[in-house]
This record gives C-alpha cells, sequence and structure tokens, in this order.
C-alpha cells in the first residue's frame, strides 16, 4: 500500500510538472529543491507520499466515488 500511495503521489507531481517545469525552473535552487521534495516522499522516516495521499488524494477521491 506504501508503494501505491508513493507512484500515485509520483504520477501526479511528475503530471504537474511537465507543466511548471517550464514556468519556474528559472528560480535558484529549483532544481535541488525538487529533488529533495523526490527524496521527502521516498523516505521511509518522513512518509511524505503517504501524508500527502491520506490527507489530499483520498478525501477527494472518496468524494468522487459515490
Amino acid at each position: 500500500v506504501r508503494w501505491m500511495m508513493y507512484w500515485i503521489i509520483f504520477a501526479l507531481f511528475m503530471a504537474t510538472e511537465t507543466f511548471t517545469d517550464l514556468l519556474i525552473s528559472w528560480f535558484p535552487f529549483y532544481y535541488e529543491v525538487k529533488m529533495a521534495f523526490v527524496i521527502w516522499l521516498l523516505s521511509p522516516y518522513t512518509r511524505g507520499a503517504s501524508v500527502l495521499y491520506r490527507r489530499f488524494l483520498h478525501p477527494a477521491l472518496a468524494q468522487k466515488e459515490k
């Protein structure tokens, strides 16, 4: 389940990054922040993907399920 949450959040991140990368890639340390975000998502200590999935994505999907 943990990996499912990670891959769903990562896929959403990659989909949005396709468009936002062109607009905000000129910010200083953009690529470093992006890399730190992916590490935060993947880390078993922070469980970032689980936090984002349970706090934002699961409630949104649960509303649409009906």
